[in-house]
């Protein structure tokens, strides 16, 4: 069965008469007739009842008719979506700015060079402002941490959101590697009182202020930068998402050394998830497809 069968019959059936289908294909008349009874003997049956005054459906013909409307119809859809990746077109993203390394390196150019029209612009947004980007219009996809506290599962939800988890990651104590405590190999509770946690003075930090009780002191400091000075001095440490926070350059140059955090009974997980708002652009969804399929891949700890 061929695509150009079903468009015949079809053509056939609405026109009423083989000659006027082949004169609205722009065919000769026997190739139309040839090409329905073909698809009628691959049925086994007639799908059209042929007389002096034109055409009309048979039962069969009748259901095969609707089946083969959809079914040409599909067709020129997936057409119609393949020009229009060769159209180009934009994906708007929102990330937490602890992911958008990852994001970049591994999805954002990798997929641009398969949709090499298809420009991908990446926002960085707080997990706290991530619900509110994708209310605004701004981004209509987001990767983020699922933060405890925050209900981003919740509004998404209630946003009627699709919620796809990515990667589950595994929180981390990083600690300056000239710190003594460093270079030991399991560290205890009782080490955590010698230390301070240091994280972010905003009250959307609910993540390290549970930690909090179980270091000596803390520090409280509005950015990143301050925050991890005082980890590279050796006078706090910060958590943070493991496998996403080694891309920091000062972990890359071993100024930073990544420890398990030795509280046995806390959850340490980090999930990671996509959102996507219901409506997207034909160049939003190959992005969000690519995304899903490919963020996980080659990750580890």
């Amino acid at each position: 069965m061929r695509l150009e069968q079903l468009e015949y019959f079809v053509t056939t059936a609405d026109a009423g008469a083989i000659s006027a289908a082949a004169q609205k294909l722009g065919i000769s008349q026997p190739a139309v007739s040839a090409a329905v009874r073909s698809l009628e003997e691959e049925l086994g049956s007639p799908l059209l009842k042929r007389g002096n005054s034109g055409v009309s459906l048979t039962p069969l013909g009748r259901l095969t008719y609707k089946d083969a409307r959809s079914i040409l119809e599909l067709a020129q859809n997936i057409l119609a979506r393949g020009k229009g990746v060769e159209a180009g077109g934009t994906a708007a993203v929102c990330a937490q700015p602890l992911l958008s390394f990852h994001l970049t390196s591994g999805i954002v150019l990798p997929f641009r060079k398969l949709h090499p029209k298809i420009e991908v612009f990446v926002r960085n947004v707080p997990n706290v402002d991530i619900i509110s980007d994708l209310k605004s219009g701004r981004s209509n996809i987001a990767v983020t941490l699922v933060a405890m506290g925050l209900k981003i599962r919740e509004q998404a939800m209630g946003m009627g959101c699709q919620i796809v988890p990515l990667y589950t990651d595994r929180r981390k104590m990083f600690i300056g590697s000239g710190h003594p405590l460093a270079h030991k190999k399991e560290l205890t509770p009782q080490d955590l009182k010698t230390l301070r946690i240091a994280y972010y003075s905003h009250s959307a930090d609910h993540v390290s202020s549970r930690y909090s009780p179980y270091f000596g002191g803390e520090y409280r400091l509005a950015n990143r930068d301050d925050i991890l000075d005082l980890v590279i001095r050796n006078e706090a440490v910060f958590i943070q998402a493991g496998t996403m926070f080694r891309h920091d350059y000062r972990v890359r140059k071993g100024m930073m050394a990544a420890r398990d955090i030795p509280l046995p009974d806390m959850d340490h997980s980090a999930p990671i998830v996509a959102i996507r708002t219901p409506e997207l652009s034909l160049a939003e969804r190959l992005f969000w497809e690519y995304l899903i399929e490919n963020f996980a891949r080659d990750l580890q700890e």
